[in-house]
């Protein structure tokens, strides 16, 4: 009945965490498929026999590719295909509580929360900072939105009062018809950590039908540090990955909002320079290698 995609680099102590997770699942899992590009091959598999994992290892980094060679592997007749992170931890209920929820909406994705409980999270900031971020389509008022702008806003566990919330997008560990979306893939201009790659997949399936987010329903991520961009890397894909998002939400040549929101983040980065100026300036010097990318992809096109 579920099929489970995680693809996974350099990860074996998260891996492995997730996997003893997995064990302790009530539903039942047909098949977990694992896309391993790690430098090195997963030495833990025999400690799951009670798991039935299919094992891949690919050359290709990239956890949006991964994720599609996964898919390619998934059984014809599966029903419900759920994608997990490397790093996180599921309770025994979670998939019983989404499948019950894509059931009962008859939706084509949900998803839960992914919650580090170990991390301060605080949802409250100054309103001059708030206003800012309005105005330049960096935040919304509203969650579960993709602006313009090409950012994702997510559904937030702090104060929601929304059991249900339809979403224009899920996170990674989200929960599918596969019936529904087989015929979609991930973004495969997306590289490494492929920032965004969960928005563009939601964009595209939510062309089957509706996608939910059931705030009661939460993982606990743990968000490892290994293979984690630095500040360069990260803002690189910030900005060309948010484009391929502003592009499939709109086919019109010029995108004043994208450049827009760039340049209110820059204005943001700029400010705190004198605090950290090494993050400022890595930050920085990774939009504008963004907008390199995405010009000499034009150029090759």
């Amino acid at each position: 009945m579920l099929t489970i995609i995680i693809p996974t680099k350099n990860r074996d102590n998260e891996l492995t965490n997730l996997l003893h997770a997995l064990v302790k699942i009530k539903t039942v899992i047909d098949e977990i498929i694992i896309v391993d590009s790690s430098d090195n091959i997963f030495q833990n598999l025999y400690h799951f026999s009670k798991l039935k994992i299919n094992y891949v290892q690919t050359d290709i980094k990239s956890a949006a590719i991964q994720r599609n060679i996964g898919m390619s592997l998934v059984k014809e007749n599966c029903k419900l295909l759920a994608f997990l992170d490397d790093d996180v931890i599921p309770n025994k209920e979670y998939f019983n509580d989404l499948i019950y929820t894509l059931i009962k909406n008859s939706a084509t994705g949900v998803s839960g929360l992914a919650i580090n409980s170990k991390k301060n999270e605080n949802f409250s900031s100054k309103k001059l900072a708030t206003i800012f971020r309005l105005i330049f389509l960096l935040d919304s008022k509203k969650q579960g939105v993709v602006l313009k702008s090409g950012v994702n806003v997510p559904v937030k566990f702090e104060g929601n009062t929304n059991k249900i919330t339809r979403s224009q997008w899920l996170i990674g560990c989200a929960l599918w018809d596969f019936q529904k979306i087989k015929e979609v893939r991930f973004d495969t201009r997306l590289f490494g950590q492929s920032l965004g790659e969960d928005v563009i997949f939601s964009l595209k399936a939510s062309k089957s039908g509706s996608l939910l987010v059931n705030a009661e329903v939460y993982l606990e991520h743990t968000e490892s540090m290994k293979e984690r961009p630095n500040y360069f890397n990260f803002y690189r894909m910030w900005v060309r990955n948010r484009y391929y998002i502003v592009k499939e939400i709109s086919t019109k040549k010029y995108q004043p909002a994208f450049h827009w929101c760039n340049f209110g983040k820059s204005i943001l980065l700029f400010i705190f320079i004198f605090k950290d100026p090494i993050k400022s300036v890595k930050s920085l010097a990774g939009m504008f290698y963004g907008y390199f990318d995405l010009v000499r992809s034009d150029n090759a096109n």
